[in-house]
């Protein structure tokens, strides 16, 4: 009898052993394991890649918020966002990650310059310049894009609109009441761009120029300062959004500045014929 009972007792305590052993497997293999295969890299900063994905900037009509619109993003895990700018001389910002689990190809989503509690906000004011910093990860592939904005009344500005780095101007030839119905406008830079035309590619930085939803920027003269003077085929061309394509228009280059006149806003680029 007591043979028996050391032998229950044995296989008990053995059948324990493997259970712990085969537990403390699984949690390795788990946590250890696929853990390190998760590990995500060191972020890296992602150059322009025409190809790539970018990020649209729209002023609401209050001036107290913009709206982010992020587009190409379907073949991407992850992606959050920080805003930075300042107030009244004193440095803000805003940080925020987009849902991406539908894997849809834009993304939109409302950034404040302030702070709302109970239905009650308490907006920043003097906000003009400042930077928009995309954190995106793919599998275990980290990538950061910083870009430059520039928020600005039209009628303020006198009708001339810039750029955050000065290199782009839209000068709009509109009435004092026509700027001031517009309310804002914004300019930034982007990582990527819409689809190019065929044979053609980018020189030097792609902009954004925006106004409020169901405004539109009136039409204006508009400039490009680059690095170094362009090739003499090189033309500004702005992304018709109705049309789907970009508009070529007859450029004049004086030096490394190009100017051209525009029918409206939207995205701005200097193309050139690929060699």
């Amino acid at each position: 009898m007591k043979n028996l009972l050391g032998n229950k007792t044995n296989l008990i305590l053995i059948s324990l052993v493997i259970l712990l052993l085969a537990g403390g497997f699984f949690a390795y293999q788990k946590f250890v394991v696929q853990g390190a295969s998760q590990q995500v890299a060191e972020e890296v900063d992602l150059p322009f890649d025409a190809e790539g994905p970018y990020a649209l900037l729209l002023p609401r009509r209050d001036g107290n918020a913009l709206v982010l619109r992020i587009k190409r993003t379907a073949s991407y895990d992850n992606i959050s966002y920080e805003l930075a700018y300042t107030s009244e001389g004193i440095d803000r910002g805003v940080m925020g990650t987009i849902k991406t689990d539908d894997r849809k190809g834009e993304y939109e989503q409302e950034i404040l310059f302030g702070t709302c509690s109970k239905n009650v906000c308490k907006y920043d004011k003097d906000v003009e310049n400042g930077t928009l910093t995309l954190h995106i990860r793919k599998g275990n592939l980290a990538y950061r894009m910083v870009t430059q904005w520039h928020l600005q009344k039209p009628d303020v500005a006198l009708g001339v609109l810039a750029s955050g780095d000065g290199h782009l101007t839209y000068k709009l030839s509109s009435s004092a009441g026509d700027l001031s119905l517009l309310k804002f406008t914004i300019i930034n830079d982007l990582s990527g761009a819409p689809k190019l035309p065929d044979g053609k590619v980018v020189v030097g930085k792609v902009y954004g120029i925006n106004t409020p939803e169901a405004k539109s920027l009136y039409p204006g003269a508009v400039s490009i300062e680059q690095a170094e003077a362009p090739s003499q085929d090189s033309k500004i061309a702005r992304f018709d959004e109705g049309k789907n394509g970009w508009v070529e228009y007859e450029t004049k280059i004086d030096g490394s500045k190009l100017s051209a006149l525009s029918d409206g806003g939207g995205v701005f680029a200097v193309l050139t014929p690929r060699e």
